[in-house]
């Protein structure tokens, strides 16, 4: 589970509102951690900077960035900021995540063109690959009161590294929704077996219904500690790239949890076309969480 005691927030270079970074210093603001702003210094590319229409300050998001930091300051939130010089938004994360103890790293959405992303990887995509630390993307939505976390779990898997990491899923699920004073949802998507184009019924068949009462029943389970409700699960037979985003946007979530790292099951290790397809379509904020055997 996140001990939330040093969260590292990207500073955006194209955004105002820093998403964030604002919404760090929102949850350090309940938890009592400690959040640095990560500035990667940047040469500035605007046409009317260019034609010497407006000075080079002007265009420098720490403007913004220090009346919110000096904000949270006075509520009692310990922030600190480092800049880098010009580097890769991924390398400058990962150089700084290696160097110093943290526990959570938090960006913006940049929601990028998902044909480019498939050959140049986001800076997204590299911490999900290259990073130990769970990650939370966050969207342009903010967060609301009484609303609702999704967590999405592959109930099918049976070795303990798996079912470790679910557990931890569940356990970083509740802790956020306790904090941020919204729900639980869990989803399930499942892939129906014993595709086949002969009309011979094999001996050990199991039929769609069957399939889907055990994947419930495995869903069930998982919410038992929880004590959800019926309607809080979501069991859904598809792919996850078509189904998550479709769920998330039902429940109309302020989150999304989720497994990352894992080499096998149909979640994967969200390092390819379905990470940048989620990632792309989705609104509400992800937390991708890495096993801890990773």
């Amino acid at each position: 589970m996140i001990s939330y005691h040093h969260t590292l927030a990207l500073v955006d270079n194209n955004s105002v509102a820093q998403f964030a970074l604002n919404k760090a210093l929102q949850l350090a603001c309940k938890t009592k951690a400690k959040v640095t702003a990560l500035k990667v210094e940047k040469p500035y590319n605007n046409f009317l900077n260019r034609l010497g229409l407006i000075p080079d300050n002007a265009l420098d998001p720490m403007l913004f960035v220090n009346k919110l930091l000096s904000k949270y300051q006075r509520l009692g939130v310990e922030v600190e900021v480092k800049q880098i010089k010009n580097t890769k938004d991924h390398i400058a994360i990962l150089n700084e995540t290696n160097a110093s103890d943290y526990d959570l790293v938090m960006i913006n959405n940049q929601h990028h063109n998902t044909i480019v992303s498939e050959f140049l990887p986001s800076c997204e995509e590299h911490l999900l690959r290259e990073s130990n630390l769970p990650i939370l993307i966050v969207g342009n939505k903010s967060w609301q009161k009484q609303g609702h976390i999704l967590t999405a779990l592959e109930t099918a898997g049976s070795n303990i590294a798996h079912r470790e990491l679910n557990q931890d899923l569940l356990e970083d699920s509740q802790q956020l929704a306790s904090l941020l004073e919204n729900d639980i949802h869990l989803l399930n998507c499942y892939q129906l077996e014993n595709w086949s184009m002969s009309i011979k019924r094999e001996a050990n068949f199991i039929s769609d219904e069957e399939q889907r009462s055990q994947h419930w029943g495995h869903l069930v389970d998982s919410a038992k500690a929880y004590q959800l409700d019926s309607d809080h699960l979501h069991l859904e037979q598809g792919l996850p790239d078509h189904v998550i985003p479709v769920i998330a946007s039902r429940c109309n979530a302020n989150l999304l949890v989720i497994g990352a790292g894992e080499h096998h099951g149909f979640i994967s290790d969200l390092k390819g076309h379905t990470s940048s397809v989620i990632i792309d379509q989705l609104k509400c904020d992800i937390l991708a969480i890495k096993p801890v055997s990773h």
